[in-house]
């Protein structure tokens, strides 16, 4: 198929857009000329690239809506907004998300051929074809491939194309995130602070970041709250080596080759894990808090102590 239009739906999270841009790059790279669409909710668009990745970047706004979720007229605009992409007549579709929101997105928005990575409720079953998963776990990335070659032949990239923010490596930049999708999922900050510290006696300067409802560190550069994803994006990428639970800064690290340590609780690493060569995830259980300090700055050490040796050989 010579340049065709194609529709990837995936409204959120942070970590799960990332994740999706391994597919949108894999359709990209093989179909430069691809008319590709992205439909997103507003606060997770910042990590899609509008000048090398997608044509088109059509944007949700999820707070407004989920604050009226049960209202008529809420469900009206929806409707009517997702209709709205019909008239791009696309070739291809693929909800990589399989809410019944996406679902109905892809359904009304009518491309020739659609498909669907999974449907979490009966509706979005009934709205569009979605491919069995394997009985074995497998990691998102690389669903989202095998979902997206269903329609199609498209390599796996090599990198994702994210939002270049023009960032040069800091050696002595570490980044913490204390952010976390659900609290379970958070890894104790005290613990974190226990990190912080040892590192900053090592020379190293720390920064930690999150969102504007998550605690404020007692020790290290406190940003949290106090960037935009974009410019949280940047940092990361100009990290030495980020550390962070599961969570979307990880994956960011991941996709933009900056070590990551992660420290993983009731999820599962096989399918959320960051996916790089350069991450080392720690997983002690189904709490987070079970993951000793001691153990985040033995694989932050160990990372560190890679990249260098890596440097050297690549200078040599």
């Amino acid at each position: 198929m010579d340049a065709p239009r194609v529709l990837l739906v995936r409204f959120s999270a942070i970590g799960d857009c990332v994740m999706a841009a391994w597919a949108a790059t894999a359709i990209r790279e093989r179909h430069p000329d691809a008319f590709l669409c992205w439909a997103v909710e507003g606060r997770c668009a910042p990590v899609i690239d509008r000048h090398r990745l997608v044509t088109q970047r059509v944007e949700f706004p999820r707070d407004r809506w989920k604050q009226a979720r049960w209202s008529p007229r809420t469900w009206q605009e929806q409707v009517q907004k997702y209709a709205r992409l019909r008239p791009l007549r696309f070739d291809l579709g693929f909800d990589l998300q399989g809410h019944s929101k996406t679902a109905l997105c892809l359904r009304l928005a009518k491309p020739k051929r659609r498909i669907a990575a999974d449907a979490t409720d009966s509706l979005a079953r009934m709205l569009n074809p979605v491919l069995p998963r394997p009985s074995q776990p497998m990691h998102t990335v690389e669903w989202n491939h095998t979902v997206i070659n269903h329609l199609g032949d498209f390599p796996m990239p090599q990198q994702p194309i994210l939002p270049d923010g023009g960032a040069e490596r800091d050696g002595k930049l570490v980044t913490i995130s204390v952010s976390a999708g659900a609290a379970e999922k958070a890894y104790p900050l005290s613990q974190w602070e226990v990190v912080a510290s040892q590192l900053m006696a090592e020379g190293f300067h720390v920064t930690f970041l999150g969102g504007r409802t998550d605690p404020h560190p007692a020790v290290g550069e406190d940003l949290v709250g106090k960037l935009r994803l974009k410019d949280t994006l940047r940092l990361v990428a100009s990290s030495a080596i980020h550390l962070a639970a599961d969570t979307g800064t990880g994956h960011m690290a991941a996709a933009v080759g900056t070590p990551v340590v992660s420290v993983f609780g009731p999820t599962d690493p096989a399918r959320f894990r960051p996916y790089s060569d350069n991450a080392t995830v720690l997983h002690a259980g189904s709490r987070t808090g079970d993951v000793s300090a001691t153990a985040i700055l033995d694989a932050a050490r160990a990372q560190l102590g890679r990249q260098v040796g890596l440097e050297g050989a690549a200078r040599g």
